[in-house]
């Protein structure tokens, strides 16, 4: 009997296939930090996940397939020896983790055996991102820390799982509370959630203040703002495209502003990134108020979005972060 191994990623996935670590690859494709996760059992939660990533008026069939073959395998896993979780300590990874240990919490394992790799930190990498930065070699010395998932972490991914999915988010701040210490990675990743609701004292997310802090410290252009915003994480929080996503907004909003405008980014074809690298962004007179403090964004930046389980709608009471206090906290219409 073979072993199969689920990560996230194909970067990770295909270092995996390269390696010498012997065994069938399961990607786990689904960017968890951002878009709705109400309650709800895989398949339900795949197809809302798969509408979610296309964006509203386009096909989501392509993605709902993607899903159901990675739900097929992953219910296939009884005709494997081991199924051994491949993951690292960011927030996507440790969501990751919380939605597959919480459905095998439910599972029969027969012969098969449950165990994981996460990792933090890796020899040699001053500034480790995740298992995509490895060679297959440097991959390939993981597999002998693989560790059996124990009875701990299955509950307490039940138990985180259900307070990321609920709609009220004090379940997770709840949680967050608790003693996390069988998932180690857990309560750092879960803190960096919450900062992600819109700061009561701002009405920006942590990202987008961090965005609009670094256009107004001179970095403009997009490549780099998304280079920048990394680095200002303890551990990788988001791609290239949410960050894109997050100028776009911040444009739409007046708070920023692109020459030669308006933003756009592209399709990653060779003739549009010369054309999409020499957009320059620059705040406006209105975001440099908001970084001043002499006004919020909550008037000027709509919110239509989900974290998890909860849905912030700006035409409602809608929950907010505290930083000073490191809480939530709501705020009316």
């Amino acid at each position: 009997m073979p072993d199969l191994h689920i990560t996230n990623g194909d970067g990770a996935a295909n270092l995996l296939k390269a390696s010498a670590v012997d065994g069938d690859v399961l990607v786990w494709r689904d960017p968890m930090h951002h878009g709705p996760f109400p309650a709800g059992d895989l398949d339900t939660i795949s197809e809302i996940r798969a509408r979610y990533l296309v964006g509203d008026g386009n096909d989501p069939s392509e993605a709902m397939r993607d899903f159901h073959l990675r739900n097929t395998h992953l219910r296939g896993f009884r005709k494997y020896q081991t199924v051994v979780l491949w993951f690292e300590h960011d927030l996507l990874d440790q969501l990751q983790i919380l939605q597959i240990l919480d459905w095998f919490s439910g599972q029969k394992l027969g012969k098969t055996r449950l165990r994981m790799v996460c990792i933090g930190a890796f020899p040699g990498m001053a500034q480790f991102r995740g298992l995509g930065e490895l060679t297959p070699d440097q991959i390939a010395t993981l597999d002998p820390q693989r560790e059996d998932v124990t009875d701990a972490q299955l509950e307490l991914a039940q138990q985180g799982w259900s307070a990321f999915q609920s709609p009220d988010p004090q379940d997770l701040a709840a949680f967050i509370a608790g003693d996390l210490t069988a998932l180690p990675f857990l309560k750092a990743a879960l803190q960096r959630h919450l900062q992600e609701y819109p700061w009561h004292d701002i009405g920006l997310t942590r990202s987008e203040a961090q965005v609009l802090r670094l256009v107004s410290q001179g970095v403009q252009s997009p490549v780099d703002i998304f280079t920048k915003n990394m680095d200002l994480e303890d551990a990788f929080f988001m791609g290239d495209w949410p960050t894109f996503r997050i100028i776009e907004r911040l444009c739409s909003a007046g708070l920023l502003t692109c020459a030669p405008g308006p933003f756009w980014y592209p399709p990653w074809t060779p003739e549009d990134r010369p054309r999409f690298r020499e957009q320059k962004l620059s705040v406006t007179s209105v975001g440099q108020q908001i970084l001043d403090g002499e006004e919020t964004a909550f008037e000027r930046v709509p919110r239509d979005q989900w974290m998890g389980g909860v849905h912030l709608e700006s035409s409602k009471t809608m929950w907010t972060w505290n930083d000073r206090s490191g809480q939530l906290q709501q705020r009316s219409p």
